[in-house]
């Protein structure tokens, strides 16, 4: 008598079994170093999901075409049973006998937001997720809906890295203990919590991170015993990320010099013959941005405080920045994107001017990207100082940040090089704060390398001062040449 049974080839290694069998969850994120199986539990995870529940609907994301070709839809041809499903390669998608189907798609484009419109998904599933947008991804969350009472809940995979790196490791790696469930309060994009509309109770969302390393996938390292040598003979970047799973540094990444212990520092008083500027993006749909910044004797500067909002109209922006800066506070200057200075199809004003006319004078900043961001890099860049009391050596740098400016701690270590060019910083969401912080410095003269050099520089020019045109002309000083 034959058998109908249809035999599974696959065996899922300890930490798969443990992302198999976590689904009261809302969203999951699987992985962290490479080597950990993770494609190969998604696709397994996906057909188990689709033959337990008729009729379900998933759906599978890569960033781009031929990375969903060559892994997820080549691994899926080849390891699926042909007695359950078809692939229908013009649609690219999986339809099973009981009526299931499983969606391979990328997704790169804001534009591919409209492609899922009115879609409706049981469970949506990105591989690589910090190859992608946070945008695109809170998007998805909206088409996670049906009318059968399947569960349903987002599982994703990844390495640490890329530009998504930040979003990623804030939802996930920074609420608490790894594998463990974790109630997370919903926030909309001004940071406030979120409640339903019907009930007024608080929105909150189910989320566990299960890390996998390639210690975690005996079969790989069976397989291939010099995988995880060739893994260590990686520069010590990739290394950290591919190999230990490492969040807090990884490949690709512009300011690989940014270290909390370094750079963060606790709020103190600052004092009030310390020379005081602010520096400015401009933004509606994207923040708004404002950054303190006080500038020590020695030329230690402080990013002492931040306003980082968006959709605020340019007379409430200038507001804010009056609210935020005490009657006490005098500044040298305030430096702002060009953008300022761009007048609106309907109004013959600039934001400059609107600035201006509520007594907060702006220039221009100099808009040298790849000059900016090198510039920038020197007042991050640790140098040897002496302790005068122990004669010991230790590490300085000079530019410091207080532990409460949480959105530049977020953002600058986020910052990666661009693919193109690799000199300039890629388009990233979080930019913006970095933007005003290179149009500030580029204000400065460059860091010297130790505070006797840097000190002189400022003596030396202690008695300039300047009055800058707050107006759209272009023989505006050069402020660089100035100070």
């Amino acid at each position: 008598m034959m058998s109908n049974a249809v035999v599974i080839p696959y065996k899922p290694q300890p930490r798969q079994q443990v992302y198999h069998q976590t689904n009261d969850i809302d969203e999951l994120l699987y992985g962290g170093a490479a080597g950990g199986g993770k494609s190969e539990a998604t696709i397994w995870d996906a057909l188990k999901y689709a033959m337990q529940y008729p009729g379900s609907r998933q759906i599978i994301f890569r960033r781009t075409f031929p990375d969903l070709q060559r892994s997820i839809i080549a691994r899926t041809i080849v390891a699926y049973p042909k007695e359950l499903g078809k692939y229908n390669a013009s649609k690219h998608e999986w339809v099973f006998i009981n009526g299931s189907v499983i969606e391979l798609a990328y997704f790169d484009s804001d534009m591919h937001k409209a492609n899922y419109a009115g879609a409706e998904y049981d469970v949506i599933r990105w591989e690589e997720l910090t190859h992608f947008e946070e945008g695109w991804y809170t998007f998805m969350l909206s088409r996670l809906r049906g009318s059968t009472p399947y569960p349903r809940y987002v599982k994703s995979t990844t390495n640490p890295g890329s530009v998504g790196h930040a979003w990623v490791k804030k939802r996930f790696i920074d609420i608490g203990i790894w594998e463990k469930i974790h109630n997370v309060q919903e926030v909309d994009d001004t940071g406030t919590p979120l409640v339903h509309p019907d009930t007024g109770e608080p929105i909150i969302s189910r989320r566990i991170f299960i890390p996998a390393k390639v210690q975690d996938n005996p079969a790989l390292l069976e397989a291939d015993p010099n995988y995880i040598v060739r893994l260590m003979q990686l520069p010590e970047q990739e290394r950290k990320q591919l190999l230990d799973g490492d969040w807090d540094t990884f490949a690709g990444q512009y300011f690989s010099e940014f270290s909390r212990a370094l750079h963060v520092v606790e709020p103190f008083d600052i004092p009030r013959e310390w020379k005081r500027y602010r520096g400015l993006d401009e933004g509606y749909t994207d923040p708004f941005v404002c950054l303190w910044i006080a500038l020590a004797p020695d030329g230690t500067a402080y990013l002492y405080r931040e306003l980082s909002q968006t959709k605020l109209l340019t007379s409430e922006q200038v507001e804010r920045v009056r609210l935020n800066s005490p009657v006490l506070e005098l500044y040298e200057y305030s430096v702002g994107d060009t953008s300022f200075w761009n007048k609106s199809k309907t109004e013959n004003i600039t934001p400059a001017e609107i600035f201006a006319q509520k007594s907060v004078p702006l220039i221009k900043a100099k808009k040298e990207r790849v000059n900016g961001w090198k510039r920038l890099r020197e007042w991050l860049h640790p140098y040897d100082a002496v302790d005068h009391v122990t004669g010991n050596i230790y590490k300085k740098t000079k530019l410091k940040i207080f532990s409460t400016c949480v959105k530049a701690i977020e953002s600058i270590p986020s910052m990666v090089h661009d693919d193109k060019y690799v000199e300039d910083v890629a388009a990233h969401p979080l930019d913006h704060i970095p933007d005003a912080l290179r149009y500030w410095v580029m204000s400065q003269p460059t860091p010297g390398q130790g505070e006797n050099a840097w000190s002189a520089n400022h003596e030396s020019m202690s008695h300039k001062r300047v009055d800058f045109d707050t107006d759209d002309d272009d023989d505006m000083p050069d402020v660089h040449g100035f100070w």
